[in-house]
Order: C-alpha cells, then structure tokens, then sequence
C-alpha cells in the first residue's frame, strides 16, 4: 500500500475531500486518506440500506473484522486500515468507537439524526487530529459537526476561520483549515463546477482569512 494508492482512490470517490490533504506530509496523507474514506464507507451503508437493521449487520460486519484484525483481500480498505492499526499509527479502539458512533447514527430517530450524525463525523476528525499531534477540543467538534451537515444538506452553524484554526493548532492543521472552508462551502450547489476551487482553497491556507 502506498500513499498514492489511499490518495487516489480518496481523489476518485470524493475529489473535494481528498484537497484537504495537500498539505500534510506524505505517512499523514496516507493515514488521514483513509480515515476520510472510512467515514464515506459507513455514510454509503446507511444511504444504501433499505432499513436500519440491514445498515447494522453490515456494521457489524466491519466490527468483527477490526476485532479480528482481518486482512480484508476483497475489501482494500479494510486492509489498509488494519495495516495502519499494526503499524501502530492507529488505535483498533479508535476505529470500533468511529463504528459505535454510526451504529447509533443506524439507529436514530429522524429528530435526533442530525445530531447523531453530527458526531459520527466529529469524532472522525477527532481521530484525525490526534494522528496528527491535536488535542481534540471544540474546533474539532464544530468543523465535524459543520462537515456532516454540508454533505447532507443543512445549513452548517458558525465555523472557525482559518486564523483561529491556525492560532489554535499551529502547523500542520492545513488540512482543518480546508475541511472547514469546504463545510463553509458545502450547500453551495456550484462548488464542484467552481474552475477556482482549487486556488481558493490554497488561498485559505497561506494567508489565513480571519472570516
């Protein structure tokens, strides 16, 4: 497995995604890439099921092959994450509490989808942040929380900016930066026909808009 290989197959399923990742060092890249694809993994269960029990058992599925530690030959993704767990870069514990959180998700009421799956990915970037040297703290919860709602058609709430994510983090938190623009962004139905997104994104890294 190489980082080029978790890179382009992120680029492929989820092109505005993988941008975030431009500026971390190649072993995050590689990490953060399937992390990221594991969250759309679990978001594409529950989108493709017809009813919560059938979005569980295929939940459950991937827990029992964490816990195993499965080599996953037919899944690439599911190796790639085992890979990173025996590697020591990622905690198997991390992982089954990401897989908790969607179950719930699976589970939820429609009143209380929202906030569920606001923590599904908040907590993912969480993981993120840790790998990457962060404490996770507020910033991290909002930009997830600001992330899932985005990509599933609500109005995201109030997100730092990229001074304040900066300030915050400091080097190396490029990729919040980005996750919270593209959140920021993300209801605007013109955003991945947007010639410039690219430059906008690399805008908002190197001068740090405050708003």
């Amino acid at each position: 497995m190489t980082d080029k290989n978790s890179w382009k197959s992120l680029r492929e399923n989820a092109p505005l995604l993988s941008y975030s990742l431009l500026f971390q060092n190649l072993q995050q890249r590689e990490v953060l890439a399937d992390i990221l694809s594991l969250g759309l993994e679990f978001d594409f269960i529950l989108a493709q099921a017809s009813e919560p029990m059938l979005a569980l058992i295929r939940l459950k599925w991937w827990e029992e092959q964490i816990a195993n530690s499965a080599k996953g030959d037919s899944l690439p993704l599911l190796g790639q994450i085992n890979s990173h767990i025996a590697a020591g870069f990622l905690r198997r514990a991390q992982v089954i509490s990401l897989l908790e959180r969607w179950q719930d998700y699976a589970e939820s009421d429609p009143q209380n989808s929202q906030n569920t799956g606001q923590k599904c990915w908040s907590e993912l970037l969480a993981i993120c942040a840790h790998l990457c040297g962060f404490e996770d703290n507020k910033l991290t919860q909002e930009i997830g929380a600001a992330l899932y709602d985005s990509r599933n058609g609500y109005t995201p709430s109030d997100l730092p900016s990229a001074r304040q994510i900066h300030q915050s983090y400091g080097k190396g938190a490029e990729f919040l930066i980005i996750l919270a623009y593209l959140a920021r962004r993300g209801t605007d139905a013109g955003i991945t026909s947007d010639n410039l997104i690219l430059f906008k994104i690399i805008w908002q890294v190197l001068a740090k808009p405050s708003a």
